[in-house]
């Protein structure tokens, strides 16, 4: 299996520097060109099937993307972004203040912690992989694409699809 993975296009918040969370921003003019850009690349790559967060921005880039590569979007609260709790829509430095962001097990007020994301995100993948699909895109977050690609950011392990059993 093929798997492309996007993040969503750039947000309002992005901008401002504020933690979005499970809170939702517009795209940006320039999170919307950008997605634009990335269905034209993906366009001949005959993705079977788009897998997306729920939330606003991530969706909002999945239909943009999906108008040139006119498949089946899916919606799964699976590839979420990390939930910070009563911490989402609050500004990074003030995050920064009251959660170690280091400490991957430490929980946010009312949230997750980042391995809470990295379990529910592989579990994800898991259940994927069982469905024996050539292409996939996946449209996500900056926590989700960590967590996938750097599972424990104290060590130089790195968890691609064929490492999850």
């Amino acid at each position: 299996m093929i798997i492309y993975f996007v993040r969503h296009g750039e947000t309002e918040w992005n901008k401002k520097k504020i933690i979005q969370g499970h809170k939702n921003s517009l795209l940006t003019l320039k999170g919307k060109k950008n997605a634009e850009s990335l269905g034209k690349s993906l366009e001949k790559k005959k993705t079977e099937v788009i897998y997306t967060s729920d939330l606003g921005r991530c969706l909002q880039t999945a239909e943009i993307i999906n108008k040139r590569l006119k498949t089946k979007l899916v919606k799964t609260q699976k590839l979420r972004e990390r939930d910070f709790g009563s911490l989402n829509g609050k500004p990074n430095k003030e995050v920064e203040k009251m959660l170690d962001l280091s400490n991957l097990n430490e929980k946010a007020p009312e949230g997750e912690s980042f391995n809470q994301l990295k379990n529910r995100v592989i579990n994800f993948l898991k259940l994927l992989k069982k469905k024996k699909l050539k292409r996939v895109l996946i449209v996500t977050h900056e926590g989700v694409l960590r967590a996938i690609f750097k599972c424990d950011t104290r060590s130089d392990q790195v968890y691609f699809l064929d490492k999850i059993k």
